[in-house]
């Protein structure tokens, strides 16, 4: 089977790398196209997967608008030489119109409610969407849901196994406590009116943690001059390792919280956004205490944020959560293999 991927930011390499080296060895070939934004690139030469750069994305609403009809042209030009059979993504929207101009079926795969102009885009084509099962809308009759976490493509035991030498490397010792801090960019169109922490908040949250152990900030954009000198210099497939061994992770990003969770490290959500998968790692597991960013939850989640940061048993009780996890969830890479191929 011949295989046309788009990958649209960090995470959908890690979702699609293992299906990539398994269906590559099962003698499937791809045709990657990769958007170049922050660590994509790196990632994928790192994994050795072959792609195409489709662009950096337009900055203005316009520019959006002129990048989308721009890409979905090049989208068709490359897939019609490619001659693919399949054509899949994570909801990235620009190869839906090619599948559906070559005659040949698009799925894809999402976990993000709040997305719902892309899927606008994407229901004319496709032909299967899955998601998990936690997630909270019904996307009609070829939704399909699993059992599982998109995480768990990649961070499943079969696919990682951590490695101490990375936080060693920034170091730290066995079992010190510490924190990663995550703040995102709001750059995407599903994040125009959304916002995460105040500048003046990411300074308390910081000092507030300084208070029981390091700190290190991965962050998309600037950050408030202070909190520079804590930005995590390490290389982007390194961040896994470093979480596992995390105490606490805090994020406004939510695929970061949803990986600390299978990982066994507590994480606090702070977003405007209301995600299934991470309601549910809350009220099932207490892996994920999700606020918004009212200056009330904020104030609130800098509070719990020490009190976890602070506490001996925070993380082997959320290792012990992660344990349970993956005792209740699906390998994701072995499904995606299974019903791919089934469809050739």
């Amino acid at each position: 089977m011949k295989i046309f991927i788009d990958i649209g930011h960090p995470a959908h390499v890690h979702y699609f790398r293992n299906f990539i080296r398994i269906m590559a060895d099962r003698c499937h070939s791809f045709y990657v196209t990769a958007r170049n934004r922050e660590h994509i690139h790196d990632l994928l030469d790192h994994y050795e997967i072959s792609y195409t750069d489709r662009g950096r994305g337009g900055r203005s609403f316009l520019g959006k608008i002129f990048y989308l009809l721009i890409t979905v042209f090049r989208q068709y030009r490359r897939a019609k030489k490619f001659k693919p059979d399949l054509f899949l993504d994570f909801s990235t929207i620009y190869s839906g119109p090619a599948a559906y101009f070559l005659g040949k079926p698009y799925i894809t795969f999402t976990d993000t409610e709040n997305t719902g102009i892309y899927r606008k885009l994407i229901k004319p084509f496709c032909r299967a969407v899955y998601t998990p099962k936690y997630f909270n809308r019904n996307l009609g009759v070829n939704h399909f849901r699993f059992n599982g976490f998109m995480e768990l493509s990649y961070l499943h035991p079969k696919y990682f196994e951590p490695d101490f030498s990375v936080p060693q490397s920034l170091g730290l010792k066995a079992n010190e406590s510490f924190a990663i801090v995550r703040f995102v960019g709001w750059g995407a169109v599903h994040d125009r009116g959304k916002k995460g922490f105040f500048n003046q908040k990411k300074i308390e949250l910081v000092r507030t943690l300084e208070r029981y152990g390091r700190v290190f900030i991965s962050a998309e954009g600037p950050l408030p001059e202070s909190l520079e000198p804590l930005r995590l210099k390490l290389a982007s497939h390194q961040i896994h390792d470093l979480l596992f061994y995390a105490t606490l992770l805090v994020t406004e990003g939510a695929t970061m919280a949803t990986e600390a969770a299978v990982l066994g490290t507590s994480a606090i959500f702070v977003s405007d956004f209301k995600l299934g998968n991470l309601k549910y790692l809350e009220t099932n597991y207490g892996m994920v205490l999700n606020f918004g960013t009212s200056e009330r939850d904020q104030t609130l989640a800098l509070k719990s944020a020490g009190m976890l940061l602070g506490r001996p048993g925070t993380k082997s009780n959320s290792s012990r959560q992660a344990e349970k996890i993956l005792e209740d969830h699906i390998d994701v890479t072995k499904f995606m293999v299974e019903t791919i191929e089934s469809m050739s």
